[in-house]
């Protein structure tokens, strides 16, 4: 079922739209879940949290592209089980996010359509800048930051050593902090 399909049965509350939307996403949206968080089984909470958000915010929300949407929501509901499992477990401290240096964005502590809108175009113009640079650049920084690999499997993957990673990414993670000023994000 197409994309648009799903998103009018969301807006005519039709529960077929969950349905549809889980057997559509659900695979990619729980491996994303595990990756972050190490578990199947919050992996598919964090999966059925994100379908009531979107059941929440669909209507007035009109995502243009859905799998970018409800990616967005899951990334952002594992990261907060994940930092509010790692500050129970050690007394109240925070997990670093996988990004490395000063540009982290922080997890919003609300969840808002507002939100949710401003970090997909967020990932929208990140997507633009990604455009923008080498293909091994671009697939060295997506691995790293879109599928949650580290650097030693990145290296591992594509034969290169992880110096050379983690060079590629500390130069991606500049260009991009320029782009982003320049575009008026930052």
């Amino acid at each position: 079922m197409e994309d648009r399909r799903i998103i009018e049965l969301f807006a005519d509350r039709d529960e077929t739209a969950l349905h549809e939307l889980s057997g559509k996403y659900g695979g990619a949206c729980r491996n994303i879940a595990a990756k972050i968080l190490g578990s199947e089984e919050d992996a598919k909470e964090v999966f059925n949290d994100a379908m009531l958000n979107l059941w929440n915010a669909i209507p007035p929300a009109c995502p243009d592209d859905l799998f970018k949407y409800l990616c967005t929501v899951v990334r952002r509901l594992s990261l907060q089980r994940l930092e509010k499992r790692r500050a129970q477990k050690r007394g109240g401290g925070r997990q670093a996010l996988s990004l490395d240096d000063e540009n982290v964005m922080q997890v919003p502590a609300a969840e808002t359509v507002e939100a949710v809108l401003n970090e997909s175009m967020t990932v929208d113009a990140v997507n633009r800048f990604l455009e923008t640079v080498s293909y091994d650049a671009r697939t060295i920084f997506i691995q790293r930051y879109g599928n949650g690999r580290s650097v030693r499997e990145i290296a591992a993957l594509y034969h290169i050593s992880q110096s050379k990673v983690l060079v590629s990414l500390m130069r991606t993670r500049n260009r991009l902090k320029i782009w982003l000023k320049e575009e008026g994000w930052l």
